[in-house]
């Protein structure tokens, strides 16, 4: 039956309301997606903004630690630094073995909202100290300094045996030896401080990048005659007798891996400094050496045990002895060590059969690996490792100054005939100056 013209009417207006009502739909649908489309595109464009600025927070990081003036720890004071559109935020740092670890966190927001809406990137990454300089002293007041190239004498202004040096910073370390010896270098010279003491001082260590908190450890005679372990504290102003703990006998070296210090002494033992020096571990030989690569990571060397080299360790949960068969051509006192890592360390010991006797830590175990160098070879007193392919170890002079570099892949002799040459007795390389810092690992971290 045919529509009646009211009824074809309606049906018209029904029918444009739905074609406006689909319009209207599809309009929205539309705006909708093209809302969708730009807030997709400025949320990624501020995600890889973030990351652009955390890289920047690594470089700005990075600089810092290699002026030197920066300690590891300290950089995560670093927050709420602009860059770019965002800003960065040193979120965690600190020493992991001889690195400097850091986590950088990068935000960035089109609308200037915050977290959670602004885009996060967060980076993790180990910074290295390259070296810069060294020093190695001896008898005499011998004092060598490492430019990068070569070692040439200069004046330590001092004419004491010199045992022992170590550097907060590549201008401010220190040296110590006989008669309360205590030699400081401000970057230009060194000059003597008074100690107020007459100690041998054998050992001296700061805690690293803090310029106030230094021990140097040694012996005093009781009567002129009876050994008596002595310590002395560096506070930042000056030498603080620190007492020490027992009698006949006496400290040979110190390590300072944070405020807590440990320090070994010839009778075998291991003493901690906080609060006041007090034994940790007895040993069942002397000891000579010790370095710590973190602060719950030590290494301790020392006489032979029987046919064996003798380590003591500390790893956090306890000290504990382990002994390694030394080959019969290289079998003799261990009197030095250094860690430039949790894994990677090297001792090194008195002259064995002609040969230079060094022993080295992989991570899983101690292997020999002694070095014979024609008419050279002698006792080696000191050694440090700024890295594991940069190594340094001194010792007794012979035919020359005695000086020994690692480079990652075998040992060479790089001491070169003097006048007078005297013994060497330690050996630190500086890691912080114009050499700066490199970056030796990059993570990013996914933020939740």
């Amino acid at each position: 039956m045919p529509f009646a013209r009211g009824q074809r009417g309606a049906v018209t207006l029904i029918g444009a309301l739905f074609i406006v009502l689909v319009v209207g739909l599809m309009v929205q649908i539309i705006n909708r997606m093209a809302s969708s489309d730009i807030t997709d595109t400025a949320a990624h464009n501020d995600a890889v903004d973030a990351l652009f600025v955390a890289e920047s927070g690594i470089e700005f990081a990075s600089f810092s630690y290699a002026s030197g003036t920066t300690a590891c720890a300290d950089l995560q004071l670093i927050n709420k630094t602009a860059a770019g559109r965002g800003y960065f935020d040193v979120t965690a740092a600190g020493l992991v073995g001889a690195d400097c670890r850091i986590v950088v966190q990068g935000s960035v927001s089109s609308t200037g909202a915050t977290s959670p809406d602004a885009a996060l990137r967060t980076i993790s990454a180990d910074l290295r100290l390259a070296a810069s300089g060294g020093w190695a002293v001896g008898d005499n007041g011998a004092m060598l300094q490492w430019d990068g190239a070569s070692w040439s004498a200069v004046a330590s202004n001092t004419t004491e045996d010199l045992h022992s040096v170590d550097c907060v910073a590549a201008n401010d370390c220190w040296a110590t030896g006989n008669n309360g010896a205590t030699i400081h270098w401000d970057g230009t010279s060194w000059s003597p401080v008074t100690s107020g003491t007459n100690a041998v001082l054998l050992g001296v260590s700061c805690q690293p990048f803090t310029a106030t908190h230094c021990y140097a450890n040694g012996v005093t005679l009781l009567f002129g005659f009876f050994p008596i372990p002595y310590s002395t504290h560096w506070n930042g102003s000056g030498w603080v007798n620190a007492g020490g703990a027992g009698f006949f006998d006496y400290y040979t070296d110190v390590s300072c891996p944070s405020a807590t210090c440990f320090s070994v002494l010839d009778g075998g033992s291991v003493q901690a400094s906080s609060p006041s020096w007090g034994t940790v571990f007895n040993g069942a030989t002397g000891l000579n050496g010790i370095d710590c690569a973190a602060v719950d990571e030590c290494w301790a060397v020392g006489d032979l045990s029987g046919n064996s080299y003798y380590f003591v360790r500390y790893s956090g949960g306890g000290w504990s002895s382990v002994n390694v068969g030394a080959p019969n051509n290289a079998r003799s006192n261990l009197n030095a060590v250094s860690c430039s890592a949790i894994d990677d360390c090297w001792a090194a010991g008195d002259e064995g059969s002609g040969r230079y006797v060094l022993v080295q830590w992989d991570g899983a175990s101690w292997a020999p690996r002694p070095f014979q160098n024609g008419q050279h070879r002698a006792n080696l007193n000191g050694i440090h490792c700024s890295s594991g392919s940069d190594c340094w170890a001194v010792g007794d002079q012979q035919n020359g100054w005695n000086l020994i570099h690692y480079d990652g892949t075998g040992w060479s002799y790089i001491g070169s005939a003097a006048a007078t040459p005297q013994n060497l007795n330690d050996v630190y390389l500086s890691g912080a100056g114009a050499a700066g810092v490199s970056l030796v690992r990059w993570q990013e971290l996914i933020n939740n």
